[in-house]
């Protein structure tokens, strides 16, 4: 069980990452890619990338990243990284004493040669953690960027709709792998028996397309504290070929998730799609009876008419 302990500070500081962080989509990646069973939402992904991994990035990062237990913090740097650019900086410029803490805190047994002197500060090791990382993104990642930003997207939707109509407290207690909550601890399901204080430097909320099971943090608790966690991803229509047949995949999805009230830049986020898309969508189905808008100053809410719910239960 991971235990994060809040105080007041620590629930005003709560913050749910704006865009996909590629450093952990990176590292994760490469736990799905050891995955035996990837799993429905991950088979796709295993079978298009086992072609493109290459021996080179994916031993250096395999010896770093073990198929159980942590790996090192500094692969994972910042709360809020969102350009692969700028997390291989932070990477590269990792100091000496973090190195060695980082890799300590995961290496018990046996340590390769390597990596021992990736310890003691060799800087062309670490450059060439900087070139797997890169490697690693463009063949494991980058290729899927749209999923990616799509599912993150439609997770924040969903914890910020939580968050306007439950607070902060149903927003924590919504994220996959809470156990309890009673207004000052959080308690998930985790691989090891943690509490962490957070002290009044709050707590970044990252959702991750390749996040599976429990959440994640990082293993220093002296690092701003950050919770990677399976993001919910986009909302499906039901499974129905005439459905999909009649209206097209996006526009079940808009009909679907239209559920919900939301906005056009909400409805945006929830499909992982443009304003100008989501619009477009809302309009057609509006035009059909399905769906209908509001305009309230400068912003349209859209949600199902009785005609859209009776054709979402199968009822049209």
């Amino acid at each position: 069980m991971l235990r994060l302990v809040f105080n007041r500070d620590d629930l005003q500081r709560v913050r749910i990452a704006a865009a996909p962080d590629p450093m952990w989509e990176t590292v994760l990646s490469l736990h799905r890619l050891r995955d035996r069973r990837p799993g429905p939402r991950h088979e796709e992904w295993a079978r298009r990338v086992r072609h493109r991994t290459d021996a080179g990035w994916l031993s250096t990062l395999f010896d770093l990243v073990p198929r159980r237990g942590g790996f090192p913090d500094f692969l994972t740097p910042g709360d809020q990284v969102t350009a692969l650019d700028e997390g291989c900086e932070a990477l590269a410029g990792t100091a000496r004493h973090s190195l060695r803490a980082d890799l300590e805190a995961v290496f018990t047994g046996h340590v390769p040669t390597w990596v021992r002197a990736l310890a003691d500060g060799d800087r062309d090791q670490l450059l060439g953690v900087v070139g797997a990382t890169r490697g690693a993104y463009s063949a494991l990642v980058a290729p899927f960027g749209h999923e990616v930003r799509a599912a993150v997207a439609a997770d924040r939707a969903t914890r910020l709709h939580r968050l306007s109509t439950e607070g902060v407290g149903g927003l924590l207690q919504s994220l996959p792998g809470v156990i309890g909550w009673d207004g000052r601890t959080l308690a998930l399901a985790y691989p090891a028996t943690r509490t962490v204080p957070l002290a009044g430097r709050g707590l970044m909320l990252i959702p991750s397309l390749f996040c599976r099971g429990a959440p994640v943090t990082l293993i220093d608790p002296d690092r701003t504290p950050v919770l990677v966690y399976p993001a919910a991803g986009p909302q499906r229509a039901p499974d129905s070929a005439s459905l999909v047949a009649l209206l097209g995949r996006t526009r079940a999805d808009c009909l679907s998730a239209l559920r919900t009230m939301y906005n056009t830049s909400q409805l945006a986020e929830r499909l992982g799609t443009s304003v100008g898309t989501a619009s477009k969508q809302a309009a057609v189905l509006r035009e059909a009876g399905l769906v209908s808008s509001l305009r309230d100053g400068g912003t349209v809410w859209h949600e199902l008419t009785p005609l859209g719910a009776d054709l979402l239960a199968g009822r049209g």
